[in-house]
């Protein structure tokens, strides 16, 4: 099987997850690639290859501010990228952290949808269905349910100087829907039940936790309870429970 995916970075929680899958689906058999955003570091990265140019995300983001519009920029650096991705002909394309200045998002959905590749997008947080901002639940917003407006956080990541919320809302709902066969990822149930109340819900929705390392994250032998005068009649261990 042949699978590419794309990720914003290749570094942090979401570029290590991206290029753990990338990893493991080559040891077992597959022919798998990632791709990400032109950055600094990615000399060191030779599992994920970096597209678009330095010049050409710079240009996203300040066209971003000005405009309100984010994910309508970069054409050459998506170009490329898909010319790459004809080459592959994979049969899952899997997406994860599409914001970030670095994607043509509505030439990205037109290719999947024309090609009508197996999609896998994998939701790291609320962004792509909102009209601008990846969490809302700090200022209380479900605007997202029917449509962004008036939005309180437009200055926030990813930043705009003015508030086009309720065009990129009708944007991303026209990208992002209407794709034959995708399945949305969420790290945990509390976002699957997000995802089902917005205009992502005609998608099939899998949670799938993220990964611990179990080297790391284990049971251990402590003295805490003999150092703290703990007994187990004491009934103190569960104190911080109840």
């Amino acid at each position: 099987m042949k699978i590419v995916s794309i990720n914003s970075v290749p570094y942090g929680s979401t570029g290590h997850i991206m290029k753990d899958i990338t990893h493991y689906a080559n040891l077992t058999g597959n022919m798998a690639q990632c791709y990400c955003r032109k950055w600094k570091d990615n000399k060191a990265e030779a599992i994920a290859i970096p597209f678009g140019s330095y010049l050409e995300n710079a240009v996203h983001v300040v066209l971003s501010q000005i405009t309100g519009l984010n994910g309508c920029f970069s054409l050459l650096g998506t170009y490329k990228l898909l010319k790459e991705i004809t080459k592959i002909n994979p049969d899952i394309i899997h997406l994860h952290n599409l914001h970030f200045w670095y994607i043509n998002l509505p030439m990205l959905f037109h290719y999947i949808k024309k090609h009508n590749i197996r999609t896998v997008w994998t939701l790291h947080d609320c962004w792509s269905f909102t009209g601008q901002c990846p969490h809302f639940t700090m200022v209380k917003c479900n605007k997202w349910k029917t449509g962004c407006y008036d939005c309180e956080q437009y200055r926030l990541y990813p930043q705009a100087y003015v508030d086009q919320t309720k065009l990129m809302y009708r944007l991303k709902k026209k990208w992002f829907t209407g794709i034959e066969n995708m399945t949305i990822v969420t790290p945990s149930q509390w976002l699957a039940d997000l995802v089902k109340q917005s205009f992502l819900s005609d998608y099939p929705v899998k949670v799938i936790n993220n990964g611990i390392d179990l080297n790391v994250f284990k049971p251990t032998e402590s003295d805490f309870r003999e150092t703290h005068g703990i007994t187990p009649k004491s009934g103190g261990g569960g104190s911080i429970f109840s």
